[in-house]
């Protein structure tokens, strides 16, 4: 029996874990590279995925520093969303051929 719940509690918490993160992907276009706070800005159409957002225009931390240095405002990209404990990231991106 307690083998059971711990069991059982063990199963919640993992996926309570999982439920913390979610992703999604879109296209849009970099307006702003902030390398000294860590954050890009990126107009983008419809995100598709766990996060299903309209288009907007988005601020995002990112969550490889190099992408700071890779991208540049203008640039069009296919990116990976991310949504982890209420925060949202740019985890990868792409650029597009013009």
């Amino acid at each position: 029996m307690i083998r059971t719940t711990m069991a059982a509690g063990l199963l919640i918490m993992l996926g309570a874990v999982g439920a913390l993160a979610q992703t999604g992907s879109t296209e849009g276009e970099i307006r702003r590279v902030d390398r000294e706070t860590g954050k890009i800005t990126l107009r983008h159409g419809p995100i598709a995925g766990d996060l299903e957002m309209p288009a907007m225009s988005m601020v995002f931390q990112v969550k490889d520093p190099a992408l700071l240095d890779k991208l540049q405002p203008g640039d069009r990209v296919t990116a990976t969303i991310l949504k982890e404990n209420g925060v949202f990231y740019l985890q990868s991106a792409e650029k597009q051929q013009r």
